[in-house]
C-alpha cells in the first residue's frame, strides 16, 4: 500500500514540516520532494556545517508511519560513527527500537544535523557523540562478512609467554554463501599447544594454518589497514617476511601491547601480490553458564539410551547440551530419508547406523565426549555373546533410558536395571500423537520397572475409556472412515523434553522436583485428555526392595557351593 495516498493529510504535514524547518534554520538548504521508482516518497536535503555540505536523502518506507524514515547520505563514504556501514543509513535519535509515529521526517533531519555538528566541533577536531542505544553483537555482525570465533580463555594462554613472539595457530574455516567463519582451534605448535579449543568442530570445515604475532610494538601499519591489496607488505611489516615465503600464505592474528586484537587472512591476488582480508574477531564467553543444570554433577554420569529413533535422539542431544558427556547408545537401525520428519539427525546421517550418526551429532554439540555405541536391537536375532555384552554395558551405566516402546527391549532393560540397581526411565508417544507417557523407576523408591509398567497399564484400564483409534504403527492411528492421526515432530519433541527433565532430575542427585514418577501427557483432545497439555499424574505404589538382601558369604561357603554346583569330572 502507498501510505501517502491513504493518508494524504499526513503527507502534506510532512512536507509542511520541512518548509518550516528550512525557514527556521539556515543550515538546511536545497529541500526537494520527489518519489522513487517504487513510489516511495523521498526528500532530498543538504545540511551545511563548518563550510562543508552534506547531501542527504530522507526516504519514507512503505510502512511509514509505523516505522521511521531512512536518512541516507549520498556517496559510499563514512559520514559518521553512528552509521550502518560506509554509505549506509544514519543511526539517529529515533530508530525502530524507540520509534514514535508522531515523529516527522523533519525531526529526523534535525537529529542528523545534531549528529554531524556534534562529531565536528568548531576547533576542527573530531569528537564522539554518545550512543543512545546499545547495538547487539548479532546486529553488528550483519555487516561483517568474515568472522573469527575465539572461545573463552584463548587469550589467557598467552599470559607468562614472551612479550615478542610468534605462535603457530590452527583454524577451521566454514563457508555459507558469501560469508566465511573461521574458528580458532589451538595456539602453539602441534603436540606442544598452549591452548586447545573446548568447542566442537563444525561439520565439513576445512583446516587452515596461521600464526599469532604477539608484540609490544605499534603494528598500526598492518592492524589499521582496511583490507585489500598491500603490495609492499613484507617490507613494511618485516615480521611477516618469512611467513610470506611459504607456498601457502597464512592466516594472521596480531595481539598488540595496547590490547588491540586484529585478524587477517592473507591471500594471493591475481597479480601475485598480498591481499588482506580482515576478519572481525568475535570473543565467545563460557556457554556452560547459560545452562540451568548442575553440569558438574551431570557430567560424571554415564547414560544408556536404548533406541536412537525420534524420542531417543532428541533426548540424547538435549542431555548433551545440559552437560552429559558419557553415553552408551544402543540401536541397530539405519537412518533413512523417511526418518528426517521426526529425528534429531539430518541429511548428513542418511545411510549411517543411527548410533554412529548420533555419536557424531553429539560431537557437534559438545566436546570431551565418551560415547560407546552398540549396533544391536535388544532381543533381536544376534549372538548371545553380543546381547550379553550390550546388557551388561547398559547395567553399568548410571541411568538407563528406554526409548524404543518395544516390550522385549523394555523387559531386558528392566532386568538390567534391577540386577544392577540402576534407575530407569522410559517414554512412549501414543499412536496418532494424542499424547504420551513418561515414567521412572528408582531403586527401592519406586516399584521396579516391570511392576511400575504393570501399575501404569492398570491405571489406564481403570479409566474405562475405550481407545478409539486402531494403531497403524508407532506414530500413526486411525478411526474408521477418518484420515489417520499422525504424531509429528512437535508431538515427539514434547514427550522427549519431559523425559529429559526426568533424566536431569535423577542425574543431578538432589531432592526430586517431581512428586510423581509417571505422567500421562495429552497433546490432543482425545481418550482421557480434555485438551492439549492436559497432564495426568500416575501414582506408583512401591513394592519394597528391588532385590532381597543377600547374606554375606565367606570364602569357605563359596568354595563349598561351587563344589556342590560343579560336577567333579568337569572341575
Amino acid at each position: 500500500m502507498i501510505w501517502w495516498l491513504l493518508d494524504q493529510n499526513r503527507a502534506r504535514a510532512e512536507k509542511a514540516a520541512f518548509a518550516a524547518l528550512q525557514e527556521e534554520h539556515d543550515w538546511l538548504t536545497n529541500v526537494h520532494t520527489r518519489h522513487l521508482a517504487n513510489l516511495q516518497l523521498c526528500v532530498d536535503i543538504e545540511i551545511t556545517h563548518g563550510g562543508e555540505k552534506f547531501p542527504l536523502a530522507v526516504i519514507y518506507p512503505a510502512t511509514f508511519p509505523d516505522t521511521p524514515p531512512i536518512v541516507m547520505p549520498y556517496g559510499e563514504g563514512r559520514l559518521s560513527e553512528h552509521q550502518y556501514g560506509a554509505g549506509g543509513e544514519l543511526c539517529l535519535q529515533w530508530r525502530p527500537d524507540n520509534w514514535d509515529p508522531a515523529v516527522t521526517g523533519a525531526m529526523m533531519v534535525e537529529s542528523a544535523h545534531g549528529l554531524i555538528s556534534g562529531e565536528r566541533p568548531p576547533d576542527g577536531q573530531t569528537a564522539s557523540v554518545p550512543s543512545e542505544h546499545r547495538s547487539s553483537l548479532a546486529g553488528e555482525l550483519r555487516f561483517e562478512t568474515w568472522r573469527l570465533m575465539v572461545p573463552d580463555g584463548a587469550w589467557d594462554s598467552l599470559d607468562g609467554q614472551l612479550p615478542e613472539a610468534v605462535f603457530e595457530i590452527s583454524l577451521t574455516m566454514a563457508a555459507r554463501r558469501s560469508q566465511r567463519v573461521a574458528h580458532l582451534r589451538s595456539i602453539g605448535a602441534a603436540g606442544s599447544e598452549l591452548w586447545k579449543s573446548p568447542q566442537p568442530t563444525p561439520t565439513a570445515a576445512r583446516k587452515r594454518v596461521g600464526f599469532l604475532l604477539r608484540t609490544e610494538q605499534d603494528m598500526g601499519v598492518l592492524t589499521l589497514h582496511g583490507g585489500g591489496a598491500f603490495k609492499d607488505l613484507a617490507k613494511r611489516v618485516p615480521e611477516l617476511g618469512s611467513l610470506l615465503e611459504r607456498p601457502v600464505w597464512p592466516f594472521i592474528v596480531v595481539v598488540e601491547k595496547s590490547g588491540r586484537h586484529t585478524a587477517f587472512d592473507i591471500v594471493r591476488s591475481d597479480d601475485g601480490h598480498p591481499l588482506l582480508v580482515p576478519y572481525r574477531i568475535v570473543e565467545e564467553k563460557e556457554l556452560a553458564k547459560r545452562s540451568a543444570s548442575n553440569r558438574d554433577a551431570v557430567s560424571i554420569n554415564r547414560v544408556a539410551i536404548v533406541g536412537c529413533g525420534s524420542i531417543g535422539s532428541k533426548i540424547a542431544a538435549s542431555l548433551a547440551r545440559a552437560g552429559v558427556r558419557k553415553f552408551l547408545l544402543v540401536d541397530e537401525d539405519i537412518f533413512l530419508t523417511g526418518n528426517l520428519v521426526r529425528n534429531e539427525l539430518d541429511a548428513w546421517a542418511i545411510g549411517w547406523h543411527k548410533v554412529d550418526a548420533m555419536a557424531d551429532r553429539i560431537g557437534q554439540l559438545v566436546t570431551d565426549t565418551d560415547i560407546d555405541t552398540r549396533r544391536v536391537a535388544l532381543g533381536s536375532q544376534t549372538s548371545a555373546l553380543a546381547m550379553e555384552s550390550a546388557l551388561e554395558a547398559i547395567g553399568e551405566c548410571d541411568l538407563i533410558i528406554e526409548a524404543t516402546a518395544n516390550p522385549t527391549s523394555f523387559n531386558l532393560c528392566a532386568g538390567a536395571a534391577r540386577r544392577h540397581r540402576k534407575p530407569m526411565i522410559w517414554a512412549e508417544v501414543f499412536g496418532g500423537g494424542i499424547g504420551g507417557i513418561i515414567a521412572r523407576a528408582r531403586p527401592d523408591i519406586d516399584p521396579h520397572p516391570l511392576a511400575a509398567r504393570n501399575q501404569i497399564t492398570t491405571w489406564c484400564d481403570d479409566h474405562n475409556t475405550p481407545w478409539e483409534w486402531q494403531t497403524e504403527n508407532n506414530y500413526e492411528a486411525a478411526r474408521e472412515d477418518d484420515a489417520p492421526f499422525i504424531a509429528d515432530d512437535a508431538d515427539v519433541s514434547v514427550v522427549a523434553a519431559h523425559t529429559t527433565r526426568f533424566a536431569l532430575d535423577i542425574l543431578q542427585g538432589a531432592e526430586t522436583s517431581f512428586p510423581h514418577s509417571a505422567y500421562a501427557i495429552g497433546l490432543k483432545k482425545a481418550w482421557i485428555f480434555e485438551a492439549p497439555f492436559d497432564t495426568w499424574p500416575i501414582d506408583l505404589k512401591t513394592t519394597g526392595f528391588w532385590q532381597e538382601p543377600v547374606a554375606a558369604h565367606g570364602d569357605e561357603d563359596i568354595a563349598k557351593f561351587l563344589s556342590d554346583l560343579i560336577d567333579e569330572e568337569y572341575s
